[in-house]
């Protein structure tokens, strides 16, 4: 009988002690929890703010437009630093409506091209959008070009 009482005691110390144990475990389990997501929102916030401060850079290859004819741009955000993903567009009007026309998808780089070709010596200006897409938030860089045709 007293070997039973024995066994019994040592059992019920034992599972609570190990109680105690998943106890200390799962609340620590919380606090990391807690910590990554604040780590998380803290690098979201930085990727926001450095991407709300830059801006779109357009260099031509020519200081004048041929009609007819590529005109090749180079585009920077100009960064030492990597980006998050961002698609470019280029941003077109069909009369009050804006049109996108997907050039880049997923880009990570700070550099991309464009080849742009005016169609008439009115046609001398155009627009470009880096937009990113931080969690919840769309931020939007837009890049407008206007030059002096060459004929």
């Amino acid at each position: 009988m007293k070997n039973i009482t024995l066994i019994v005691i040592i059992l019920i110390l034992g599972t609570s002690c190990q109680n105690q144990k998943i106890a200390e475990l799962n609340n620590q389990i919380t606090e990391l929890e807690d910590l990554n997501t604040e780590l998380t929102d803290s690098l979201n916030r930085y990727d926001y703010l450095k991407v709300i401060s830059s801006e779109l850079i357009g260099i031509p290859d020519n200081t004048n437009l041929v009609p007819n004819q590529p005109n090749k741009f180079i585009f920077l955000l100009p960064t030492i630093q990597k980006f998050p993903e961002y698609n470019v567009y280029r941003i077109t009007k069909n009369g009050n409506e804006e049109v996108r026309e997907l050039l880049y998808e997923n880009y990570k780089e700070s550099r991309f091209e464009f080849n742009f070709i005016p169609k008439n010596e009115n046609d001398k200006s155009f627009e470009l959008l880096a937009e990113f897409d931080l969690d919840s938030i769309k931020v939007q860089i837009p890049g407008i070009i206007d030059m002096t045709l060459t004929e």
